[in-house]
């Protein structure tokens, strides 16, 4: 069903895109990995793919808030590639910024990585995407809509991504759809700053009381590939935690 088809998974190359990656990897797609500095994954990744099935996987390395790397890196993807059918905006900065001590390079850091870029990602690649009418998957969080102490700077450029979902599936209507995924507790943080306690005070409020896993976000992914009837929409995937 989804061979030939391509798919540039944005942050591919580590935790939940690696996840994504392999999960519409096994589902046919041909996938282009991007990465910034994890060479050393996304390497591994590749080989690990490739052994499954030849000429299925390239990498894309780009720093994205560098505007040189990013034009480089998308004129490089456009003469490695010039078919894509669904671009996963993955690739995001996290981190606290409490109103004490956050500065403007976060702010610029955190808007940049989770809204700026997939804006304009999508904007370059619009013309492959309406020739296959393809689809845009933007990865969000499902606390967007409530909050997260301390973190402020990172729920407001989530939830500029959300409204820039909303806004261009309107805008590139019919022929490519927009949509995001906004998943809930999936993984510590990979500093795991967390203690034990602050843990279950978190699973606490969630409805199945239990951490997601990285392919159920990959899953909704695929299902968004295929949901041919539904754009502009933000799938929370976070076991009823933001109902709560």
């Amino acid at each position: 069903m989804n061979k030939d088809k391509v798919a540039l998974i944005t942050g591919g190359s580590k935790r939940i895109g690696a996840v994504i990656t392999r999960y519409l990897h096994k589902k046919g797609f041909k996938v282009i990995i991007h990465f910034n500095k994890s060479i050393k994954h996304a390497d591994e990744l590749k080989k690990e793919l490739l052994k499954t099935r030849k000429n299925s996987c390239l990498t894309l390395q780009a720093d994205f808030l560098n505007k040189d790397s990013l034009t480089h890196s998308l004129t490089e993807f456009l003469e490695k590639t010039r078919k894509l059918d669904v671009l996963v905006n993955n690739a995001s900065s996290f981190f606290p910024t409490s109103i004490e001590s956050a500065s403007r390079d976060e702010w610029i850091n955190l808007l940049t990585t989770n809204a700026e870029v997939p804006f304009f990602l999508i904007q370059s690649l619009k013309p492959l995407l309406e020739e296959n009418n393809g689809c845009v998957i933007n990865i969000s969080d499902s606390l967007v809509s409530s909050g997260i102490k301390k973190y402020s700077l990172y729920t407001a450029a989530k939830a500029a991504l959300e409204s820039l979902t909303k806004s261009l599936a309107k805008e590139l209507a019919p022929r490519v759809r927009v949509n995001c995924v906004a998943p809930g507790v999936i993984l510590w943080p990979e500093k795991n700053s967390l203690n034990k306690e602050e843990k279950q005070k978190i699973l606490a409020k969630t409805s199945l009381g239990r951490l997601g896993t990285s392919e159920d976000i990959a899953a909704a992914v695929y299902f968004l590939t295929n949901a041919s009837y539904i754009t502009g929409q933000t799938l929370k995937v976070d076991g009823g935690r933001s109902s709560v």
